[in-house]
Formats: C-alpha cells, structure tokens, sequence
C-alpha cells in the first residue's frame, strides 16, 4: 500500500513540476515513475517478465521524451511501441478472439488517425500508423482477456487510459497545442500503467 501511496504522490509531484515548466526537475521525478512501478509489481507477486519489460520500455520511453527534437521522439516513439508489443504478449496468454473486442478500437484509431493525419510529417507517416496499428492490438488484446472480472476491468481500463494518453501526445504534436498538455499526458499515463499492474496482479 505504501508503495501505490509513493507512486501517485511521485505523479504528482512529476505532473506540478511538468505543468510549471522546471524541466531540470522533471528529469528527476519523471525516470522513477516507472521503476516504482516495477516495484510495486513485485510486491504483488507479479511473475511475468513480459510485464516488466514493458515497464522498461515505457521508462525508457519516459527518458526520450524529455529531451527535445525528432531525433528523441523518434527514439520515445520506438520504445513506446515496443512497451505495447510486450504488454501485447503479456495479454496474448488469456487472449480469445472475439470480433466485438475488435471494431471499437479499429474504427477509434481509423477515425483518429484521420482527423491528425494532414499535420503529420510524412517521413514520420509510416512510423506513426505502425504506432497506431500496435497500440490498436494491445486494446484489443486487453479486451479480449479472458479472466476475472476485476482484472479484466482494471487492465482495460489502464490499456484505454494508455491510448487515450498516446492521442494526447500525438494531438499536441500534430494537430494543435493541448491546453495543459503535460497535466493530461502524464495523469492519464501514469494511471494507465497503474491500473494496468494492479488488475494483472488480480487475474
């Protein structure tokens, strides 16, 4: 319990930091996120390694971000994704095909996809719709679990979160800039990987 109390209070204090531009703050705050995570995993007796993987990936992630330019969201967007392809693997194992998993997430991304696609770069074009095609399988990998109802709930719930954070990111950078950007980014993020965490420790 203290650990989850440590992790939001670090959220917090992350996202003020953020919000308040003290950027040598955030590269503090920012690269512990993870890794308390990854300890709270294993104070819930997570096994899996596919999960802490793509804890890793998603720290490594995190580091990219706070640095400027192409080159680093380039290398943010490649650790990001492969984050998703491992949590992608981790749900693969209580997986079950059913096409009512399947059409809300393509037709969101498709839909989405759409509406930012002029304000993408093209030499970042191709990079981005894999992006969007593996974030689109872990949401429906995670709707297709097969397992306890709390579990199911508390995983889709965060993979959601997940994407919802990843369109935030990609809104601010292609489309418009978000009012409160790094607030939203980072609550909607941060409670992602939580829940996630959380509702695989109760499968």
């Amino acid at each position: 319990m203290l650990v989850r109390i440590a992790f939001f209070i670090l959220l917090a204090i992350e996202i003020y930091f953020s919000t308040s531009h003290q950027n040598s703050l955030v590269k503090i705050t920012k690269p512990l996120l993870m890794p308390m995570l990854m300890l709270m995993a294993y104070q819930l007796n997570i096994k899996e390694k596919y999960l802490y993987i793509a804890l890793f990936f998603s720290l490594l992630g995190d580091v990219f971000l706070m640095f400027g330019g192409e080159l680093y969201f380039m290398l943010g967007l490649g650790a990001f994704l492969m984050a998703h392809v491992f949590y992608i693997l981790l749900f693969k194992g209580q997986f079950k095909f059913n096409l009512m998993s399947i059409f809300p997430f393509v037709g969101a991304t498709l839909s989405y996809f759409m509406f930012i696609k002029s304000g993408i770069d093209p030499n970042l074009l191709i990079p981005v719709s894999v992006y969007c095609l593996v974030i689109t399988l872990m949401g429906i990998f995670a709707a297709g679990r097969k397992t306890n109802n709390s579990s199911y709930n508390l995983v889709l719930m965060g993979s959601v979160l997940f994407i919802i954070s990843d369109s935030l990111i990609a809104y601010n950078k292609f489309y418009a800039p978000l009012p409160a950007s790094s607030f939203w980014v980072m609550s909607t993020y941060g409670l992602a990987q939580f829940l996630i965490v959380l509702g695989w420790s109760k499968k």
